[in-house]
């Protein structure tokens, strides 16, 4: 077995065990079947909201930390090139965030249904919520996925950022920008951008996917800033 086709295999070994077996059997389809047995057995009202997706959008964000951190010395010193590595990586974490959120969604499908069929008039907690009224599964899916990629991509974003410049000027950099944006915004630098934004029509589907694309884009844009790093992060001081 070559270099690059052992750093897949370890990659896909710890998604799956990351996403199928923690995520999904021991969390997700256990929560999603006491929730069941509640609303049958309590007939729960429309006051209550049946909470199952919350676990997922956790593991998704994790994956982009804890993912990278345990696996890029060891595949390293396995022989892979940094850039298999980071491809593979994302490639695994990729796949492993839309199987994750379809299992996510198949769950929550089984829940509303028999909730339907049995006159449980209880709801289910999800960011479509903020959109739109009634449930459809596939609008909700395609919502879940936007989500889930910004979990993935944003926090693996936020932590090359953090690897390459140390925690300390990750956090001057932060609050230079926050103070920039402050100062031109209350200024009228960019106050007119963002009231074009606020009056912009968009759809809510188009809103998650431009969120999701957003994400993707932070998620690749980590390949230059990695393919080149060093074994162990920069130190917090940044030293």
């Amino acid at each position: 077995m070559n270099s690059r086709n052992a750093v897949m295999r370890l990659i896909f070994e710890d998604a799956n065990w990351y996403f199928v077996k923690l995520m999904l059997l021991f969390i997700t389809v256990p929560l999603t079947i006491v929730w069941i047995i509640a609303g049958l057995v309590f007939g729960l009202d429309r006051e209550t909201v049946a909470a199952i997706s919350g676990p997922a959008y956790f593991f998704c964000a994790g994956f982009g930390l804890f993912g990278f951190k345990s696996l890029f010395a060891i595949s390293i010193g396995m022989g892979s090139t940094r850039e298999q590595f980071l491809k593979a990586f994302y490639s695994v974490g990729l796949g492993g965030v839309i199987f994750s959120i379809l299992c996510l969604n198949i769950c929550q499908y089984a829940l509303v249904t028999i909730y339907q069929w049995n006159s449980v008039e209880a709801g289910i907690l999800h960011a479509a919520k903020l959109f739109l009224n009634e449930y459809h599964f596939f609008n909700y899916l395609w919502i879940d996925l936007m989500v889930g990629l910004a979990c993935f991509g944003l926090t693996f974003f936020g932590y090359a950022i953090v690897y390459r410049v140390g925690f300390i000027r990750s956090v001057i950099m932060l609050m230079v920008v926050t103070v920039a944006g402050i100062f031109l915004y209350y200024g009228g630098t960019i106050s007119a951008l963002f009231e074009w934004i606020s009056n912009f029509k968009m759809s809510a589907m188009a809103v998650v996917s431009c969120v999701g694309a957003v994400s993707l884009a932070a998620l690749f844009i980590t390949y230059p800033m990695l393919r080149h790093a060093p074994l162990h992060p920069m130190p917090r001081k940044g030293r």
